[in-house]
């Protein structure tokens, strides 16, 4: 249900925003998305690293009645450790936003527009950053059950929360509300949240933040540290290699192309998220079995996952780009809002290789080490090399020829050979 609602939700929302929104309000829109994802920056990787630690601890303990877990005394003080650490540091994160997200948005778009334009644009993107950061404290709540366990509750709750909020979004666009259909979206996102967080698991909560402080807890410098900073500096690569377009193509192009970009990376993102979940549901079984020493289970179940999230990903590409093929033959307006159907195409084989990569990331983060850092930001570092080098003079063509070179060399080729040569350390 989950994966057939994201994608319809998906093609639904791109179908609405090209019916409701003009071409440069397309850009607007796409373009506040990728400024919204500098929020990396502040929450630096530590969702995952939630995570994995709490599916480790989670191998001690077991849910009891209350919606309270019980077992080794030792286990539940360092998980108790982990969700003070990850509030607190999502807290300060939540604040580092609104002090830096907001001028830095208003600056870019202020820079970039007419007078009247900077108004129309700089209050729904300041309430668009006071609603995302509020949802960094919710989401750092939700790594923490899903590492403990409740992914089915998780997933369930994804899904109502997304329905909530995607139909929030479409009734903006319908309404003729324009770019504020991304602050309804994020407003409900955080609503929907902090209601069901609040029913359901206030005892979970309330349990470990009452709980004794007796046992030392989890070591943040030591454990969990060395690990976090390797993936926040993978993750932040990820910003350059996934979002540095739009605004790129934004401040040298205009909003018109820096939309088509937009919504052609959406339409392949929305098929790649439908099929990640495969993967992303199995992450904190993936730690429990790498804790318990199942190493040839996790093999499995891995390989398993893959096969059954990248046959989903390749087939779903291939309809898109049978879709975009009719519009494109038949001249319809719908094709004037992506790029040409060679640079979606090529913008699909690097989703297919992504995919790949993030598929090997998640078995090998299991371990609680993060061996693709370097190959990260090489990666990051060179897609934006060459897309601030060649997107200027070429425009999105550019932009996707720095995504696909380094994507299906560097990341894809590199990453294959640390995942074989860890794997099969590990294996021994």
């Amino acid at each position: 249900m989950g994966r057939g609602w994201s994608v319809g939700a998906g093609l639904v929302t791109i179908f609405m925003v090209t019916h409701f929104l003009s071409p440069e309000l397309q850009g607007y829109y796409y373009t506040f998305n990728s400024l919204i994802a500098l929020q990396i920056f502040v929450e630096l990787g530590l969702t995952y690293v939630i995570i994995q630690f709490a599916s480790h601890e989670m191998t001690h303990l077991k849910w009891a009645d209350g919606g309270v877990v019980t077992g080794d005394a030792r286990a539940k003080r360092r998980l108790q450790s982990l969700i003070y650490f990850a509030l607190t540091w999502f807290g300060i994160a939540a604040v580092l936003m609104i002090l830096v997200l907001l001028p830095v948005g208003i600056y870019f778009f202020s820079s970039k527009t007419s007078i009247s334009v900077i108004y129309e644009t700089s209050k729904p993107w300041s309430m668009l950053v006071v609603f995302s950061s509020i949802n960094l404290i919710i989401t750092a709540s939700g790594a923490v059950l899903e590492g403990c366990g409740r992914v089915a509750d998780i997933a369930i709750f994804r899904f109502w929360q997304s329905f909530a909020s995607v139909t929030a979004t479409w009734l903006v666009l319908w309404s003729g509300g324009g770019i504020y259909a991304l602050v309804a979206n994020s407003a409900v996102l955080a609503s929907v949240g902090a209601i069901w967080l609040w029913l359901k698991y206030r005892n979970f909560f309330l349990d470990l933040f009452n709980g004794s402080k007796k046992l030392p807890g989890m070591d943040w410098k030591n454990e969990v540290w060395p690990f976090q900073w390797r993936i926040a500096l993978s993750w932040m690569s990820g910003f350059l290699i996934f979002q540095l377009f739009n605004p790129l193509l934004f401040a040298t192009h205009g909003p018109i192309v820096a939309g088509k970009m937009g919504m052609s990376l959406q339409i392949i993102a929305a098929m790649n998220g439908a099929a990640m979940a495969w993967i992303s549901t199995k992450v904190p079984l993936y730690g429990n079995l790498v804790a318990s020493g199942q190493q040839e289970k996790l093999d499995r179940i891995a390989l398993k996952g893959f096969i059954q999230s990248f046959a989903f990903l390749f087939f779903g590409i291939v309809a898109v780009g049978s879709i975009f093929y009719y519009l494109f033959h038949i001249g319809s307006p719908y094709a004037e809002r992506v790029l040409s159907l060679r640079l979606l195409l090529m913008l699909g084989l690097v989703c297919l290789a992504n995919h790949v990569v993030f598929a090997q990331a998640a078995y090998l983060r299991a371990h609680k080490q993060e061996p693709f850092m370097g190959i990260s930001i090489l990666t990051g570092l060179i897609t934006a090399s060459l897309a601030f080098l060649l997107v200027p003079k070429m425009g999105a063509a550019g932009a996707v020829f720095a995504y696909s070179f380094s994507s299906l060399t560097i990341s894809l080729l590199g990453g294959t050979m640390i995942f074989f040569r860890k794997r099969k350390k590990w294996s021994h």
